[in-house]
């Protein structure tokens, strides 16, 4: 009898030791989950109708190692912030999308990307998190790099205001348990209106689930109707990681690739350097930018392979046009 209530007892103790650490772990760190930001320092406004926007999965400065169980050294992260702020020293696009960031994360040694560049190169920028937990148990093993803070998300960074930030959770998996999905990151559509001297016009950054295909495509079929209106009414480009390849011939990704009213910046498949992912050995496309274009005309674009392994992603940069230079100056 006292070996069975000593037994009961141990349960109960246990099954509160979990639901503790579950409501702990999984807790937010952050009372906000998007920030629009002016930076005061001056930077030059461009006033001519030509720009150039990059888009990034920057893989929090992890390289190959995006994951993956390996934990690199300090070194290793300060040495490619400082490729990735030379890097845009030589070729700083207008307006940068980024996906993957990390804001203060214990993987990335606490170093705070966003504020980093935009204090180096930005008035303006969008944060928006998705990624905030105490306790992240991917990958699976071990279990001593599960531990740790990870506040990280999508940023917009932008040469001009930015106005009317929003943030867009997208569908979850839904074969994922309770469990699951409250330690995994959201999927996010990040959007903000760039005011730009020749004409407004919104700006999407987006990131799309990566393992479960269907929700995938339920994501990218979501964004797509979110967008179709209002690329009719305003100069709209969408940028970002959808996690699915031309080749695929995904639905989700293809309402987007056979929409004639769109242009795909540095869409070139049997090119050179066409492939973003992995930037170890290049051989999917996944990253993109789309644009409408009645609005606006590529000027030109390209995979920029020179960022190397800073990331396990390539990142793609154009240079683009408005079509009707109705100057509001």
């Amino acid at each position: 009898m006292k070996i069975l209530k000593w037994f009961l007892s141990l349960i109960v103790i246990l099954i509160v030791a979990f639901v503790i650490f579950y409501f702990w772990s999984s807790g937010r760190t952050s009372s906000q989950t998007l920030f629009l930001i002016h930076e005061t320092h001056e930077n030059p406004t461009k006033l001519d109708s030509t720009f150039t926007i990059m888009t990034y999965n920057v893989g929090y400065l992890s390289g190959m190692t995006n994951n993956q169980a390996t934990k690199s050294d300090k070194n290793f992260f300060t040495n490619n912030l400082h490729t990735l702020e030379q890097h845009l020293s030589d070729t700083l696009p207008d307006i940068l999308c980024f996906q993957e960031i990390d804001y203060d994360s214990k993987r990335s040694y606490h170093i705070n990307l966003h504020d980093t560049l935009t204090q180096l190169f930005y008035p303006w920028s969008v944060k928006a998190i998705n990624w905030d937990n105490k306790y992240v148990p991917f990958p699976y093993w071990p279990p001593r790099v599960h531990f740790g803070k990870v506040l990280s998300g999508q940023s917009i960074m932008s040469m001009w205001e930015l106005q009317e930030p929003m943030r867009e959770v997208l569908e979850q998996v839904a074969s994922n348990p309770f469990y699951y999905n409250a330690y995994y990151l959201d999927r996010l559509l990040v959007s903000t209106v760039v005011k730009h001297p020749v004409q407004d016009f919104l700006l999407l950054n987006l990131h799309t689930e990566a393992f479960d295909t269907l929700t995938r495509n339920k994501q990218l079929t979501f964004v797509y109707e979110r967008i179709k209106a209002e690329k009719t009414r305003q100069p709209l480009i969408i940028a970002g990681d959808f996690n699915a390849t031309s080749e695929s011939g995904e639905p989700g990704l293809q309402l987007f690739l056979q929409d004639s009213t769109l242009g795909c910046i540095a869409f070139h498949p049997n090119e050179p350097n066409y492939y973003t992912f992995s930037s170890e050995n290049p051989e999917e496309r996944i990253d993109y930018i789309f644009y409408t274009k009645k609005d606006f005309e590529e000027i030109s674009g390209r995979v920029m392979t020179e960022y190397g392994e800073i990331s396990d992603h390539l990142p793609v940069m154009g240079k683009l046009k408005f079509r009707n230079q109705i100057n509001k100056i």
